[in-house]
């Protein structure tokens, strides 16, 4: 299927959720974010605005919602690390963790790498506080994070 026909397809998915779910439903925008990332393997600018305009929300809304699903992917990166944030994992080192990652990268939360490969965000709680620190690239976790597994771990994806 060619780009327009799943552009296409996708119009009408969204106008059916809006009428399955109405106007304003933040369940509805899950659902097309979910649809979006389906069709498309990532969740564009251009869809964010569709999908705001389609529920009548701004979409600061929208985004907000994607920082809370982390399965979205908002750009078209080969790598997307996203590091533990949240007090448990702070106490077991992940500041150290996010500094060697931070610094080896080059760049910051919310940023991704000059190449466009490789970006990284930050996510207050994966719920997995037991094995943290925890980082989560690609969708795959990495428990018991320490700055010589962050350091090995980039390697390999940098390298590559």
């Amino acid at each position: 299927m060619n780009d327009i026909s799943k552009e296409e397809n996708f119009k009408r998915d969204l106008e059916e959720l809006v009428r399955g779910f109405g106007e304003e439903s933040q369940e509805g925008v899950k659902e097309a974010l979910r649809k979006c990332q389906d069709d498309f393997g990532l969740v564009s600018k251009s869809h964010v605005t569709q999908i705001a305009d389609a529920f009548n929300l701004d979409e600061k809304i929208v985004k907000t919602i994607i920082k809370f699903m982390p399965t979205v992917k908002e750009s078209n990166v080969e790598y997307e690390i996203i590091c533990c944030t949240g007090p448990r994992c702070a106490k077991n080192g992940s500041r150290e963790v996010i500094k060697t990652i931070k610094n080896t990268l080059g760049i910051d939360f919310n940023e991704t790498t000059s190449d466009g490969k490789i970006s990284l965000r930050g996510q207050n709680c994966f719920k997995k506080c037991k094995l943290g620190p925890n980082i989560m690239i690609n969708k795959k976790f990495y428990h018991h994070m320490n700055k010589e597994k962050a350091e090995e771990i980039l390697s390999e994806i940098v390298s590559k």
